[in-house]
């Protein structure tokens, strides 16, 4: 084994680094491991290569590319990671299945059981996702930025709502585009590299929301996106992203990590605007200046 990358951390984190330098067979491949560890800890290689659409000698290949011996030795790290850390997930595999339509009609109550547990699920992914440097990162670029403008549509747009809120809650100069009037186009263009942009979209990606990043993007205007998957158009076209996994309970998906991780940006950078309050607010001592003794 590899034995830089022991730990499936260390691994994802390569994953994530190394994801733009891959094939794209293999881009699917490092895509499904961070979006479904699970079956890819358990499930056969004949099984995740019918499942990805490669074939399973693209797995052994995947696997060397990073080190391994083969993809035995790189599903040892899932396999680890589902034993030792996260009984929640193994409870998810294993659990018994079930009609959840004919249930959900009779039992209502299961439906809040499945969005719970989807939720856990989700939080779960986060957290072992989301560095302390990438969440310091998205701060400090907020921090820098002279305004901050917000864009999500669908399904992303209450978390892009809720993060502009937050920021103007803060006193931070935030702009909520959401294109009521049709004015977007015409606010963007005013954007410039001392401002901030930040982007919502998980998928089907809305069209609006990707060119609103791309244009940006190309010139050189920060960009900060939150998004489901390594192959989001919003990964390729920003300066930092963060990727949110949230697990589907029927047609729909909970937003809860991806509020989560709102929360946490707004409550950080709420605390460093305090913390920077207080620092202004004491007197400065004085050169040569005594001070008293106690």
């Amino acid at each position: 084994m590899n034995s830089t990358l022991q730990s499936f951390d260390r691994l994802r984190e390569r994953l994530h680094a190394d994801y733009e330098t891959l094939s794209p067979h293999l881009k699917r491949i490092a895509q499904f491991a961070l979006d479904d560890p699970n079956s890819f800890a358990l499930e056969t290689v004949a099984g995740i290569a019918e499942t990805i659409g490669v074939q399973p000698s693209t797995l052994v290949r995947f696997a060397k590319v990073f080190g391994f011996t083969g993809f035995s030795d790189m599903q040892r790290v899932f396999r680890v990671r589902l034993i030792e850390g996260a009984p929640s997930y193994r409870e998810k595999v294993f659990k018994e299945s079930r009609d959840f339509e004919q249930l959900a009609r009779d039992n209502p109550h299961a439906i809040l059981d499945e969005f719970v547990e989807a939720s856990s699920l989700s939080l779960d992914q986060l957290r072992q996702n989301t560095s302390n440097e990438s969440l310091l990162e998205a701060m400090a670029m907020v921090e820098a930025a002279r305004d901050v403008y917000v864009i999500g549509l669908r399904r992303a747009f209450p978390v892009a709502a809720y993060f502009s809120y937050g920021l103007t809650r803060l006193e931070f100069r935030c702009h909520l585009l959401d294109y009521v009037g049709g004015m977007v186009p015409q606010q963007v263009v005013t954007m410039t590299p001392d401002d901030l942009l930040i982007a919502v979209s998980y998928a089907e990606y809305e069209p609006p929301v990707v060119e609103v990043v791309q244009d940006v993007f190309i010139r050189e205007i920060p960009t900060l996106t939150i998004t489901d998957t390594l192959s989001s158009p919003l990964t390729r076209y920003a300066h930092l992203y963060f990727t949110v996994n949230d697990s589907a309970v029927h047609r729909f998906r909970p937003l809860t990590a991806s509020m989560a991780l709102v929360q946490t940006l707004l409550i950080g950078l709420g605390y460093r605007k305090d913390a920077d309050r207080s620092k202004a607010k004491r007197p400065a001592t004085r050169p040569g200046a005594r001070k008293s003794a106690r």
